[in-house]
């Protein structure tokens, strides 16, 4: 009798994870306006009636992907920020590596919640009302480490430094093929030879923005 209710509620949040991953490949192929509920359904294997029971409308699933991937992401980034000696000669290297590891990896949902995170990026008031709520706290956090770790930084200079840094990011998650037709390469280099690229040329970005004379 007791392993009833823990049952149920394993079958619903099979099919809530279900729901989540399937609606998050329909927003990236579609976005936002394109994507249905019955194509969301449809692939996740779903009934519309459960997935409208559990999210009720588009708006509130695509709000639900944003805040799970995101919340895998920051809880992420802030442990490793968390770990970064801001006093030490390598922090920025250490900054750059706990904001761009994440979002590269497993946790950063690949392909698909890249080109939904470039659509929030650069999206109108719907996605960056999202933004603000689920990451720019975190954001903030990377900010402030910036300004403490780089000379001569002030908050302005670093929040410009967090945000070219993020767009050099979504230039190699969003994974279209275009930096391997550029390179000259059928694919791009492993994983930890790739993120170091990234924090090298975040780097000299970064460090270029509070160069004198």
């Amino acid at each position: 009798m007791s392993k009833a209710p823990a049952k149920r509620g394993s079958s619903a949040s099979g099919a809530i994870e279900k729901i989540l991953l399937a609606a998050e490949v329909e927003f990236a192929d579609r976005g936002f306006d394109g994507a249905g509920m019955k194509a969301i359904s449809t692939r996740s294997g779903v009934s519309q009636a459960l997935l409208h029971y559990h999210f009720g409308n588009k708006e509130t699933l695509y709000e639900a992907v944003i805040a799970q991937r995101s919340e895998k992401i920051n809880s992420e980034r802030m442990a490793l920020l968390s770990r970064v000696d801001l006093d030490a000669a390598d922090a920025l290297d250490q900054i750059l590596d706990a904001l761009f590891r994440s979002p590269l990896g497993p946790s950063g949902g690949q392909n698909a919640y890249a080109r939904i995170f470039s659509g929030l990026v650069v999206g109108q008031e719907r996605e960056q009302a999202l933004v603000r709520k689920f990451y720019d706290p975190t954001a903030q956090k990377f900010v402030a480490a910036l300004e403490r770790a780089v000379p001569g930084a002030d908050q302005a200079m670093a929040g410009m430094a967090y945000t070219l840094s993020l767009g050099a990011l979504i230039a190699v998650i969003g994974r279209d093929g275009r930096v391997e037709r550029l390179m000259g390469r059928d694919g791009l280099q492993s994983f930890e030879a790739v993120l170091a690229q990234l924090v090298r040329f975040a780097k000299g970005g970064v460090l270029a923005l509070t160069a004198t004379g």
